[in-house]
């Protein structure tokens, strides 16, 4: 099982980055912490799993061992310890990273005895953490996982000149492919030319 506990507001992107992440690795996902309305009726309706209460209310039903993934992990993820439950921030990064998710989740479930692993030095995007938490469950060793680190995103032209906005985040690559969302990218898209 991989749990994103959901710790945004509501926004397309994030939307996106969840309907992308459960594209891949289907019931296997489980959304978390989802309060807000509007993101449980988008959720229903793609049919992706959720859950209002939050991950640290209900892993003691979750398969073991469980794993947190936080940037400030001791180790990185190995494929024994993925095999239970590896929960996964829900957080849209900042650059620099801020350490939102040892204080909004890492802290809460240190109590109930998680291990804390990273997915090495980047900060992935959050479907991109679980694409990697997937291969991990798989077998693959991390260091196996190819990634992109930095994307640049073809939002639109001005003047004959290519607009481009930089994603300083790691994507994995996938079947030849870099895994990211064409929805993410086509609102990047949207939103360059609201302004």
């Amino acid at each position: 099982m991989i749990i994103v506990e959901n710790l945004e507001e509501f926004s397309e992107w994030l939307l996106y980055e969840y309907e992308h992440a459960y594209e891949l690795v289907g019931d296997e996902l489980l959304i978390t912490n989802v309060k807000d309305e509007r993101l449980k009726e988008s959720l229903k309706e793609l049919g992706i799993p959720f859950e209002e209460r939050s991950v640290v209310e209900i892993i003691d039903h979750m398969p073991r061992p469980w794993v947190v993934l936080d940037p400030k992990g001791e180790g990185e993820l190995t494929p024994d310890e993925a095999s239970g439950t590896v929960v996964v921030g829900g957080i849209l990064g900042a650059h620099p990273p801020k350490g939102r998710t040892w204080e909004l989740l890492t802290s809460k479930l240190l109590p109930k005895g998680v291990l804390v692993r990273n997915l090495g030095p980047e900060q992935f995007s959050i479907d991109g953490a679980v694409a990697v938490a997937w291969l991990i469950k798989r077998g693959k060793k991390l260091s196996e996982i190819e990634k992109v680190v930095g994307l640049e995103v073809e939002v639109g032209e001005v003047m004959g000149m290519k607009v481009v906005e930089e994603l300083p985040y790691a994507y994995p690559v996938i079947g030849g492919g870099v895994f990211f969302s064409e929805k993410v990218k086509e609102y990047l898209k949207r939103r360059r030319l609201a302004e």
